[in-house]
């Protein structure tokens, strides 16, 4: 196992095999109690992470939330993204059935999904993102997913095997889109999470998102146009009894792309992009990942005034 902290990385394997053992066996209600549990000290423990949700709302919302509201979203938000972190691992017991029993699907989406043909299918830090691509791999859907590596590979690889037990074919960011274009001209479906940080100079198109110019990664936009496929979004969203429900997104139709695939086109359908999870997140606030940086990043010709306190200069790599 390679680790630039050795120790640290056998505490991480031995406390994730732990888990794989003993959380998979706990009941419904005690993992929705469990992520409830957590959620309530983890602002006091994660002191960082909570200020970045703070300074996020601050930035989406302005004025717009009083400071009970804003908490409110902060534990919300903690409270789903510890479902999802939970959820990861007790869905690897039973998969098919517990997702029967857990998960409503909506059937019309679904049965689009199903339907012969390429498409690309977005999602995002939304809900359960984990458990949706399972959900949809387990109806026979040939689908093809992205997942950024762990900095522990060892850790790394158990997750990956516990995404695939659904039938999902998940593959490294690294080359992504060759090999979706390739899975998309089989005529299957490919998955992926567009609401964060891509650069520029890794497929990164600045376009507006709560009213700031953020990096979105154009991959999806550059399918959609070279496959004249459509693009379809959706988000697995818990409910207070733990069950989850799938809620549809928006839909970009192959009559609604641009007829060419060129950088302002592809840059046109991120921006649409940007602004389907924009409204998505306003719709649900207390299910988004609220403490990652989103705001990261400041191109050239923005000030630092309206951005939150982690953001950094954006500087293109030099030529040449």
């Amino acid at each position: 196992m390679t680790s630039r902290h050795p120790i640290r990385g056998w505490i991480e394997l031995i406390g994730t095999r732990t888990a794989c053992q003993v959380i998979p066996r706990w009941s419904r209600s005690g993992i929705v109690r469990l992520a409830k549990l957590l959620s309530s000290v983890a602002p006091y423990v994660a002191r960082e992470a909570r200020r970045v949700t703070d300074a996020n709302l601050r930035l989406a919302y302005g004025n717009e939330l009083d400071s009970d509201t804003r908490e409110r979203i902060a534990r919300d938000s903690f409270r789903t993204f510890l479902l999802v972190v939970l959820d990861v691992i007790w869905f690897t017991r039973d998969t098919a059935e517990r997702i029967r029993q857990y998960v409503q699907p909506d059937l019309p989406l679904f049965d689009r999904f199903e339907r012969p043909g390429p498409a690309v299918l977005l999602t995002g830090h939304l809900g359960n993102w984990e458990v949706l691509g399972q959900a949809v791999a387990l109806r026979g859907v040939p689908l093809m997913s992205v997942a950024a590596p762990l900095n522990n590979p060892a850790v790394d690889q158990i997750l990956i095997q516990a995404r695939r037990q659904s039938g999902q074919r998940i593959i490294p960011s690294q080359g992504a889109v060759l090999r979706m274009y390739r899975h998309l001209r089989q005529g299957g479906k490919v998955a992926m999470l567009l609401d964060q940080n891509v650069k520029p100079e890794e497929g990164g198109v600045f376009v507006p998102f709560f009213g700031l110019p953020v990096p979105i990664s154009s991959s999806a936009a550059t399918l959609a146009l070279r496959m004249r496929c459509p693009i379809m979004s959706a988000y697995l969203l818990p409910q207070p009894n733990g069950i989850y429900r799938v809620e549809p997104g928006e839909t970009i139709e192959v009559d609604e792309l641009p007829p060419e695939d060129t950088e302002a086109n592809r840059a046109t359908i991120t921006a649409r992009i940007g602004r389907m999870y924009e409204r998505a997140i306003r719709r649900h606030p207390g299910h988004w990942l609220w403490s990652y940086k989103r705001w990261k990043h400041v191109p050239p010709e923005m000030s630092f005034d309206a951005y939150p306190f982690y953001a950094k200069a954006y500087r293109p790599p030099a030529r040449g």
